[in-house]
């Protein structure tokens, strides 16, 4: 099966910004997957940063940049698509967040920033999207080439131990090349979350009332051995 180069990842989200909101944020069953998802990262985002230096990778339309935004810190928001930051910076300046918000365009492979620059860093959505182990390993490997020790990376990725992994082989990593990748670029975990069941594919084909069943049954869940739900949620911390 072929797999997707990075250049091709980058363009499937290049254009229509305006329909990636409304597959996900306006659409029913995209709310269901979307909420589910912005819950996760509430429980897993720090309350108060302070002035600590927060950067996202892979923005987007600003899905998890409002909900961070919302709690007081200062966020450089970035993605490699021109577009989706378009729209990101109409939603902050409408909710008036624009002095604690920096947009540019950043590429993942190829961050402008700093060595050990970076207090936190958060990517959501984004290691899953690289088919290859390679593309995943390097991308990580540069998202904590920019951490300060002591710094911390939240990032999720699609697990190949689990169920659903059998059936989305080009997207999924194994547990344990995960760890590898951390390791070796001097990551420890600290925290890990766990989805079970809910994903759009499914939810798709099911009515609504089930696929919001399904985020109730993954809510009790989050924190029952992670390492086998279908997309894992980390925090890792630099050594």
């Amino acid at each position: 099966m072929a797999t997707r180069t990075r250049e091709e990842v980058q363009k499937i989200y290049a254009n229509d910004p305006e329909n990636y909101d409304r597959v996900r944020l306006v659409d029913l069953r995209g709310q269901i997957v979307s909420n589910h998802d912005i819950s996760i990262f509430e429980q897993m985002f720090p309350v108060d940063l302070g002035d600590l230096r927060v950067v996202e990778i892979g923005a987007g339309t600003g899905r998890f940049t409002l909900p961070a935004l919302a709690r007081n810190c200062h966020i450089t928001a970035t993605d490699v698509n021109e577009p989706m930051l378009e729209l990101l910076s109409k939603k902050v300046a409408e909710e008036g967040w624009s002095d604690r918000c920096t947009i540019q365009t950043e590429d993942i492979f190829k961050l402008s920033f700093e060595d050990n620059s970076i207090d936190y860093v958060f990517c959501l959505h984004v290691i899953p999207r690289f088919a290859t182990l390679e593309d995943q390993d390097a991308a990580i490997r540069e998202l904590a080439r920019v951490l300060k020790p002591g710094g911390r990376l939240l990032f999720n990725y699609n697990n190949r131990k689990s169920f659903y992994g059998m059936f989305y082989r080009a997207f999924s990593t194994k547990p344990s090349e995960i760890k590898s990748i951390l390791t070796q670029a001097n990551m420890k975990i600290q925290m890990q979350r766990g989805k079970w069941f809910a994903n759009r594919t499914l939810i798709n084909k099911l009515p609504l009332f089930m696929g919001r069943l399904l985020v109730i049954l993954d809510r009790l869940m989050l924190r029952f051995l992670p390492d086998r739900a279908w997309d894992v949620f980390i925090v890792a911390t630099k050594d």
